[in-house]
Order: C-alpha cells, then structure tokens, then sequence
C-alpha cells in the first residue's frame, strides 16, 4: 500500500535537539481529546493550560522517541509500554509500539496497539493507515475492509484511498465490493481506461464475463474513436462463441481503419471459427499485401493460424502463396529459410529448396534435420552426385549416428568402384542401427554388393539374407544372390530354386532367363539349360555375356 507516513524521520541522524523541536509543536501529543480538523501525526488542538502530569507524559514521549530514532529499538519499546501503562491514552505511544512490532513480524500484538492508537485518534489519517497495514499483515481483510472505508471517509479526494479499498474487497473475495469502490472513483473524475479495464478484470476473476464485457462496452461509448476497445469486445465474444456479435464489433473497427492489417488478420480467425475457410483465406491474402506487416509477423502468423495438414494440405494453395509473399518481405531470410526449403519441397520444387537450405545451414548448421532436408533435395533435383556426396561427407562427421548421410557416402563409392570405402560407410550405418527402418533395406543392398566386390563373401551373403527378410520378393536381389553364388559355386541346389522364382515371376528377363540357364548348367543340366538360355538371347541379343553362355552350352551337347 501507498503511505506518506513520517515514521521514516525517526532513524538515527536527525537527534534529540529535532525531536525537541518536535515535542514544542506537537505539546500535549499524548491527549485523548479528538480533534475536529485533520492534523499531524501528533499534533492535537491547542488548549491553553497543561498540567504537570501531561507535561510528564508528553516528556517520557520524547524521551522514547528519541531511543527509537537512535535505533534503541529494545529500549524504545520498553519506554513505550511503560508510558501506555502509565498513560493509557498516548495514542502516539500505541502507534509507535505498533510500527516497532511490525518490524519483528509480531502481527497480533501490531494489530492490537494500531487498533487502540486509531481508536483513541480515530481521525488521524496516519494512524488508520497504520492500522491498515497491521491488519493486511495479519490477513484480517474484513477489518481491512473497515478501516480503508474509515480512510475514505477521511479523505475521500484521494483516489488511490479507493484501489486500497478495492484491493480489500479483493482480499475478502468480495467482487462486487471491489468494484464498486472503483465506482465511486468514476462518479467523481468519470469514466478511464484504468479504472474500467481493471473492474473488467475484477469481473471476469469473479466468473462473471457479461458484466466484464459491460465495463469495456462503457468504454466503447466514452471513447468511441478508439478501436482498442471494439478489438477487445471482439474478442471477447469469440471466446464465448458469439460469433455474430464479433463480427459487429471487427466490422466497425474495418470501417475505421481499413488499412490497418491487423483487422484483417482477426477477420481471418472469425471467419475459421464460423467454418469458412475460403473467407478466412482472403483475409490473410488482404492481410499480407499489406506492408505495414512485416515479413517476421507473417511468418510467424503462418505457422499459428493454419495446423500442418491446412499448410500442407487442404490450404495448401493458399499457404504456399503467403509463405512466398512473407518471405519476399523477409529481411533475414535464413532465420526462415528451412521452413521455406520445406513449403519448397512440398511443391516438388527441390532445385530452389535446396538453395534455402543452404542459406539455413550458413546461419547454424547444428541441426541434422535441415542437412538432412538438404540432401533429400539434391537427390530429387538430380543435383551433380560429386555435391551431394560433398555435403553427405560434411554431414556424416557432423553426425555420424544418421543412416542417410553414410548412404549416400558409400553409394558413390560403390559408382566409383572404391568398395572398401563403400562397406566403412555401410558398417558405421549398421553399428548404429536403422532408425524404424529408414532405409535398411536399401542399406544391406549396397552392403551385399560392396561387401562381394570387396572380397567380403561370408558379409555378402549375410547381407543378401538380411535384405530378402524384409523384401522377399524382389526378384532383381534374388537373381543377384543366385548369380553370385553360382559365380562362387556354392549352394547351387539353392541358388536353382531363388532363381526359378525370379523367372516364374518375370519369364522374359534377360538377366533372369540367363542366370536360371547358367545355374543349370553349373548343376550338369545342359539340355534344360539351353531353351532358358536361348529366351535369354532372344530377349537381349546384344550382350556378349549371353551369347557366351548360350555357345558354352551348346558346345556341351
């Protein structure tokens, strides 16, 4: 609570000689005689004689004045009690117990001697404060509520007087009471902004939103060129569903300031909540041709008001649109660039997304999720392998616990017939595991294929099967493993039977037809092997290695 109370002059440095002086102008101070006019602290209505035994009291007074003002606290208290026992109605002496108690955090016995110093002076402004603060230490807030009330009567121009008395109401739960204390503040100076918008929050911690509304409404009148208010009052309808009224109030703010792009935006929100999304997309196109919005606000406004699968999806449309035009007002593009090289993506434009992606990763390059948005797009875009394989590198030691980056390390090592680099990539990928399958598959088909280059057989095979769990019927890695291990000479009897699967399912594979044939061969069944070889020709007769099996054959018959 505000107080202008002079309990701060008696500290130390101001001396016996002040207080002297002091006790000059406030003689007879320890009176219980109530004065008809507001005074001082101590000051009483002058009398024209004294006798020897208030002169007495109005001694001992100074005396523990001075004490206090030394900060002999202990001493002071003593002098104090001693005098209110003595004196029983020195409301000064009660008033100054009172301060030195609350100091100690002594409530109960605080509140009981400011309770007796306002009773004896029941007009002095000072020892209602006083007692005041007492009771709010003590948590009494009905006795609050009495004294603050006192305290206006006593001063009723001090408009601060009636907040405390408000904030009494407050601490008593009593919201009516609250708000009517600021009522009377209306009645003297009219209706402002502070004193309506606070009743409006008194209101509405009371579980009452109509007559919330109702103070911002006055305002509304009061002030009627100021839109603030109608956006409030919007708003508040929206929440309570009242979409009708809203619009009456986002429609007069329109009215006035047209231009002003906020409305806009709010309209968007009406129109959402009442189910029509065309509407509410022309109002944040409106919205975003407006420079007065900045390329930040509209950005950030994008990823609040559409959920992803809107963006993404049914809205997408109209969200691409409005990503392009914030980004075009964008003055620091790479804040926002990955989320743009996204929005890019998903309109299959992966040349241009890459370029975001690039400009995200010069401004931080420590989240994988963008390099890894980087090098899906150099692949889609048909990007130089040497650039994408260059940042699949950088990436790979950033990161070394992501399958992608080691992929694509090891597929153009694979290309360039350097194996032994392929398989490195391959086992850090295996060492630490697929990530729900990303790309497993596809990792233990390069690794079957390195792995054999490389002279790696047991690994080979082992990668072979690995992939064949989880794809079983794809026949080119079938006829791969069959042809490897007819090439090795080993487990023909199985490699005959993967490879009879590939040409039942593609009976006019080249590939197929030829690797069925050999195996048959290898197995000393040249006479079944020939027609298998001849369809095989047939159906490429430009390769050598064909024409070599089918020769070899017929030379054995």
């Amino acid at each position: 609570m505000k107080r202008n109370i002079l309990c701060a002059k008696h500290r130390t440095g101001y001396g016996v000689a002040l207080l002297m002086v002091l006790a000059g102008v406030l003689a007879m101070g320890c009176s219980s005689a109530k004065p008809a006019k507001q005074r001082g602290r101590y000051e009483r209505a002058p009398i024209h004689e004294v006798s020897e035994e208030q002169l007495r009291t109005d001694g001992r007074l100074i005396d523990a004045l001075s004490l206090q003002a030394s900060d002999r606290t202990e001493e002071a208290l003593a002098a104090y009690q001693k005098l209110v026992q003595e004196s029983p109605d020195c409301a000064a002496a009660w008033f100054e117990m009172s301060r030195i108690l609350q100091q100690r955090g002594w409530n109960d016995s605080a509140e009981h001697c400011a309770r007796r110093a306002a009773l004896l002076t029941d007009s002095n402004v000072w020892y209602q404060l006083n007692l005041a603060q007492a009771r709010q230490r003590k948590g009494d807030a009905k006795g609050m509520i009495e004294t603050w009330e006192h305290i206006v009567q006593l001063k009723p121009n001090t408009i601060e007087y009636y907040y405390e008395l408000s904030n009494a109401y407050v601490a008593a739960d009593d919201m009516a009471g609250a708000v009517e204390a600021l009522n009377r503040v209306e009645r003297m100076i009219g209706v402002t902004q502070p004193i309506s918008m606070h009743k409006k929050k008194l209101w509405e911690a009371a579980g009452k939103p109509d007559k919330a509304m109702k103070e911002v409404e006055t305002l509304a009148d009061a002030y009627p060129a100021d839109k603030q208010y109608n956006a409030v009052l919007a708003e508040m309808h929206m929440k309570q569903k009242r979409y009708a009224k809203a619009k009456t109030y986002y429609d007069r703010i329109l009215k006035a300031d047209p231009n002003d792009p906020y409305i806009h935006i709010q309209l968007a929100e009406y129109y959402k909540a009442v189910g029509k999304p065309d509407e509410a997309d022309r109002e944040m196109l409106l919205a975003f041709e407006n420079k007065a919005l900045d390329g930040r606000s509209k950005l950030q406004l994008l990823g609040a008001f559409y959920t992803d699968e809107e963006f993404f999806g049914s809205r997408s449309a109209t969200t691409f649109r409005l990503m392009d035009m914030a980004m075009a007002d964008c003055t620091d593009s790479t804040e926002f660039a990955a989320f743009y090289g996204h929005v890019l993506m998903s309109q299959q434009k992966y040349g241009e997304a890459v370029h975001q992606f690039e400009l995200a990763l010069q401004r931080d390059s420590s989240h994988y999720e963008v390099w890894e948005l980087l090098l899906v797009s150099l692949t889609e875009a048909d990007s130089t392998m040497e650039r994408t394989t260059d940042y699949a590198r950088r990436a790979a030691k950033l990161f070394p616990m992501h399958t992608l980056p080691h992929f694509l390390v090891a597929r153009k090592a694979l290309i360039d017939e350097k194996y032994d680099e392929a398989a490195a990539a391959l086992d850090q990928i295996e060492r630490w595991g697929f990530n729900k399958g990303y790309l497993e598959a596809e990792s233990y088909s390069l690794m079957a294929e390195a792995y054999y280059r490389s002279g790696q057989k047991d690994k080979a095979w082992r990668a072979f099967d690995r992939y064949l769990a989880l794809l079983p019927d794809d026949w080119g890695m079938l006829n791969n493993y069959a042809y490897y291990l007819a090439e090795e000479g080993l487990r023909l009897e199985e490699a005959e039977a993967m490879s009879r699967r590939t040409i039942e399912a593609e009976p006019k594979n080249a590939s197929s037809l030829d690797t069925y044939g050999w195996i048959l061969h290898l197995l000393g069944r040249d006479a079944e092997a020939l027609p298998y070889l001849q369809r095989a020709v047939e159906a490429d007769p430009k390769s050598d290695t064909l024409r070599k099996h089918l020769e070899e054959v017929k030379g054995k018959l």
